[in-house]
């Protein structure tokens, strides 16, 4: 009995050692536990200083907003030389000065209408048709072309008003435009030297007279002649055939 009580004492107290053997961990444990706390202080050392360095810049950040306006300041100065051209432009461009200069753009316009005279007697007058002979069924057209045989542009008055077409068979006349005219106009026109304006009229075939009576008679078949005129001038004769 007693060898069993020692047996039993001894298998106590081995026990025991083991016990002490297991509540103690190797040191490599230890030393990755002290790494992991070494990084989160790490960590929250980096977090605490991005915490400040983000309140510092907030804080340091408020007062340069004001600068903005300094910026719009400091560009209001440049847009000014843009405005003062345009200004002088305006004044003195769109409308001239008693001080302009006599080559102004506005002056020479307004001088070249003064500078062209009347053609007078260099304007030259011709009578024509657009055939020389005309079916029964087709209709004359006489044409007046005025052509400024001076040296410098001169203006004619190519209105209505002032031309005339006279169709003629020997000395009766058989159409006169200013017979039935109706309200005529003027029209002025500027001839360069050398140039040719033509005015052209279709001659029904009918007959006129003073007074524009209703009723009048076809132009019969023969040989007519054409004079026409401008102001007081007139054309030399063109004659042309009714069939």
């Amino acid at each position: 009995m007693a060898i069993n009580g020692s047996e039993q004492r001894d298998s106590t107290n081995s026990g025991a050692s083991h016990g002490d053997s297991g509540d103690r961990l190797p040191p490599s444990v230890y030393r990755r536990r002290r790494v992991i706390a070494l990084v989160v202080l790490l960590v929250l050392v980096v977090a605490l200083i991005w915490g400040i360095s983000s309140v510092v810049s907030a804080l340091t950040g408020s007062p340069e907003e004001p600068e903005q306006p300094q910026t719009q300041a400091t560009a209001e100065p440049t847009s000014e030389p843009t405005v003062d051209p345009n200004n002088k432009f305006a004044d003195f461009t769109p409308r001239p000065t008693p001080s302009g200069s006599a080559g102004s753009p506005t002056e020479s316009a307004s001088a070249s209408p003064a500078a062209v005279e009347e053609c007078g007697a260099n304007v030259s007058l011709t009578a024509g048709t657009d055939k020389q002979t005309y079916p029964a069924d087709q209709e004359p057209v006489l044409i007046l072309t005025m052509e400024n045989t001076g040296d410098e542009p001169c203006k004619v008055n190519a209105g209505t008003n002032a031309m005339s077409y006279v169709v003629t068979s020997g000395s009766d006349v058989i159409f006169d435009s200013r017979h039935c005219a109706a309200d005529g106009e003027d029209r002025d026109v500027t001839l360069e030297p050398g140039k040719k304006e033509d005015a052209r009229l279709t001659w029904n075939r009918t007959r006129t007279a003073e007074g524009c009576p209703a009723d009048q008679p076809e132009a019969m078949a023969g040989y007519y002649n054409l004079s026409v005129g401008l102001g007081e001038q007139s054309s030399p004769n063109a004659t042309f055939v009714l069939e």
